[in-house]
């Protein structure tokens, strides 16, 4: 069994001077190993700071993380931010590739090996997000969009059982978003691992996640986790299903009543 997650009673709270701010309040959560697993709710509830704690950047202030299932990959978990943050002095396709390039191979590969599986993985997955053709080029000369791309092409390279993406389509127009939804279930399909993705559009959710958690509002407590009945694979044709707009219903009835 690949790699999941259990939360129990995790509670996150800042502490600054004097004050102090409860972020995340008893959140108890499972998320199925190989499953797309979607986190919703209002602006500033706590999503991001959640994705954060998962990834062992934020230590929960109380509760407990539990990893349960076998590693298969090199690195527990990836994070990939709503900004592509892509390294200026690198090309796309090195950017793409950097979990690998700097990531612990066990055993070690050969370096001619690993340097034609870097420059295959570099072309694959620029190809996938559709920037085909400009591995070679430097951040700089990208659109936000493309960037954005890049960022998700980084993701899906990533050597990680399981990655955590914070918001990665907010920044594209609605054609290309709805495009890079068919790739992501590609991808999924080619390699399935253990996503956990924020978002704040509820389509996105239904159409992407095998089960969708609502939040409530700051602090943070789990309102409903829905299960969503689709086949895989997943396309946006599926948004005619009942179960897609079934989905769609009862995650709006949560959001209703998040506060």
């Amino acid at each position: 069994m690949a790699l999941g997650i259990e939360l129990l009673g995790v509670g996150l709270t800042y502490v600054g001077g004097d004050t102090t701010t409860p972020v995340l309040r008893e959140i108890d959560l499972t998320i199925a190993p190989d499953s797309v697993h979607v986190l919703v709710g209002p602006n500033g509830c706590g999503k991001s700071a959640l994705l954060r704690v998962l990834a062992g950047v934020l230590k929960p202030t109380t509760g407990d993380i539990r990893f349960v299932g076998d590693r298969r990959h090199n690195n527990r978990t990836a994070l990939v931010f709503q900004d592509p943050t892509l390294l200026p002095w690198w090309n796309v396709g090195r950017n793409v590739s950097i979990g690998t390039e700097l990531g612990d191979q066990d055993p070690p590969l050969p370096k001619q090996t690993r340097k034609s599986l870097l420059q295959k993985m570099r072309s694959f997955h620029t190809e996938q997000v559709g920037l085909g053709g400009m591995a070679d080029r430097m951040p700089a000369e990208l659109s936000h969009g493309m960037k954005t791309r890049a960022g998700i092409a980084r993701a899906f390279a990533h050597d990680a059982d399981i990655v955590l993406m914070d918001e990665p389509f907010v920044h594209l127009d609605w054609i290309s978003r709805r495009k890079l939804w068919d790739e992501f279930e590609t991808h999924w399909q080619l390699d399935p691992r253990t996503y956990v993705l924020v978002t704040h559009d509820v389509d996105e959710a239904a159409v992407l996640g095998d089960r969708v958690t609502v939040l409530s509002s700051a602090p943070a407590s789990v309102i409903e986790t829905i299960e969503v009945d689709l086949p895989r694979p997943r396309t946006t044709e599926l948004m005619t299903h009942p179960g897609f707009r079934s989905a769609v219903s009862q995650i709006w009835s949560a959001l209703d009543r998040s506060g």
